[in-house]
């Protein structure tokens, strides 16, 4: 050992008793615990004593600390080995773990345990990870085990390749866990036509013998409807079986919507209420429509081989709720049975229930319900259409969705039927959809004054087809023009008012245009 060693003075802490070796020049002068932060002087109180000498020892940093010679005079004269011990070791320097790391690799150790027992209770297709694919659930496995390995590391930084080794371990185990687990993995399905349960429909080959089928639904009509549909034709028929005379007509009415079926599909009706139900021209697969059959009772069978689907109805769901109890907006339910509404089949209910809600502020189930209402969309006529856009108008925040999928429709809608329902305008022009103003600039040359008001809500998205008008076309529609421009025009539309204004002899038309250029002023200012 080095002599500037045994000049240091070794001391104690008076609070933790970690012992410390200092140099002399800190006697007397205060000093902090390397271990617990307790500041002290070093003093005699502090120092811990130097160990005795006994006489015949020399105190020379050259000697063994432990070893010394006996005097001669009490030695013996018999030839006897000399004891030598070994040099005392320097005691160990002890620093305890900061709390702060502690808490650490308990938090890390928390995470890995918490999401093992999530992803073992959470697997079923109910759990919190159903439909969650398996993959998806190593991904985040993995990450909450380098999230706990890491932190078990760090907080264990005098045995870390230790701590790391059994970190690893355990974060093995967890990425290994939803290979075991895979209970509920597969995705949930939905289809985008209509809501429906998303337990998918298997086609199934039939246990009965297909004579016997045929001769129970009477299935010569649907033979003919195939024959006649030939290999490019879609014709499927749908069994109902229990269904009441007054259900049969809505139930048609909501296959052969979602399906997108031809008006020469045509209802059977058959003994003991049961009805076989002849789809032409059929949008959706066999498999497809099996789905959408939920909603009208349970799909018993799908038999691929005569293009038929059994379904055992459910009467009840065609049951209506009170009138009274679906307005009244005081009754906490009336969201919630209003939303039920929006599920059911019958398209009357649906519209009904879409105009309470359009009168109804915003306050419950809001994603629920517009979610429903971009659902109903896809299937819309012209009636539901114009209730779903005012009702949207209420319920869409601009940010969920709903005005895109509003124009997808509503262009869909206008390009087969050259018209389109005010609500959907307003609505699409509320949130500045693009292609709503070529669509609007048709409809207002058709009639200028029913589309003004309109228009002139469009904002500056509007300017652009607006200018155009402004320079040709009849004086009504100029000045229908003039009177928009002065709402939704900018600095281009007032150069072309001024422009227009040297130009135009006509009084009517010119004040028409000093007017616009004024309102242009005043909005400015």
């Amino acid at each position: 050992m080095a002599e500037e060693d045994f000049q240091q003075i070794q001391i104690r802490c008076p609070k933790c008793t970690q012992r410390f070796r200092v140099g002399p020049e800190l006697r007397g002068r205060m000093v902090e615990c390397g271990a617990c932060e307790f500041r002290f002087r070093v003093d005699d109180e502090a120092q811990v004593k130097s160990r005795k000498f006994y006489p015949g020892e020399k105190k020379d940093p050259t000697l063994n600390r432990y070893s010394r010679q006996p005097h001669m005079e009490y030695s013996s004269h018999l030839p006897v080995e000399q004891a030598h011990y070994a040099d005392v070791t320097d005691i160990e320097r002890f620093e305890p773990t900061p709390i702060s790391k502690v808490i650490v690799g308990l938090v890390g150790g928390g995470i890995m345990a918490l999401t093992l027992l999530l992803l073992i209770t959470g697997s079923s297709p109910q759990g919190i990870f159903g439909g969650v694919p398996t993959d998806r659930r190593m991904v985040i496995a993995g990450f909450f085990a380098i999230v706990g390995t890491l932190m078990i590391s760090y907080a264990n930084p005098a045995a870390r390749v230790k701590a790391t080794i059994i970190a690893a371990l355990g974060a093995v185990a967890l990425i290994g866990t939803p290979l075991v687990f895979t209970d509920g993995s597969k995705p949930l399905v939905g289809t985008s036509k209509d809501a429906v349960p998303t337990a998918p429909v298997v086609t199934v080959e039939s246990r009965k013998k297909l004579s016997e089928i045929k001769s129970t639904v009477v299935y010569s009509p649907m033979e003919k409807a195939l024959l006649e549909a030939g290999q490019d034709g879609h014709v499927i028929g749908v069994w109902l079986k229990g269904i009441r005379d007054s259900n049969a007509a809505l139930a048609t009415s909501y296959l052969m919507r979602v399906s997108g079926a031809a008006e020469q599909s045509h209802l059977y009706p058959r003994l003991n209420q049961n009805y076989l139900l002849v789809l032409i021209q059929s949008q959706l697969s066999l498999e497809e429509l099996g789905l959408q059959c939920k909603r009208v009772g349970e799909v018993d069978d799908v038999i691929s081989e005569l293009h038929l689907i059994e379904v055992t109805v459910d009467n009840n769901q065609f049951n209506e709720l009170s009138i009274s109890k679906l307005s009244d907006k005081t009754d906490g339910a009336f969201y919630q049975l209003n939303y039920r509404e929006l599920q059911c089949i019958d398209i009357r209910r649906i519209n009904e229930a879409v105009l309470r809600l359009a009168g109804a502020d915003p306050v419950q189930s809001r994603d629920d319900i517009i979610k429903r209402m971009v659902e109903l969309l896809e299937m819309s006529d012209k009636e539901m259409l114009a209730n779903l856009c005012k009702a949207l108008a209420v319920w869409s925040d601009g940010k969920d969705g709903a005005p895109e999928a509003a124009m997808r429709v509503a262009a869909e809608f206008y390009r087969k039927n050259k018209e389109l329902p005010i609500e959907a305008a307003v609505f699409l022009t509320k949130w500045q959809q693009p292609g709503i103003y070529p669509i609007l600039d048709e409809l207002w040359e058709r009639d200028p004054i029913f589309w003004e008001d309109v228009y002139l809500k469009s904002g500056p998205l509007a300017e652009q087809g607006i200018i155009p008008r402004l320079m040709k076309g009849s004086n009504r529609h100029r000045m229908s023009a003039a009177r928009i421009a002065g709402r939704v025009g900018g600095d281009k539309t007032k150069e072309v008012l001024s422009q227009l204004m040297a130009e135009t002899t006509d009084l009517e038309l010119k004040s028409s245009f000093e007017n616009a250029l004024s309102a242009l002023e005043q909005l400015k200012q």
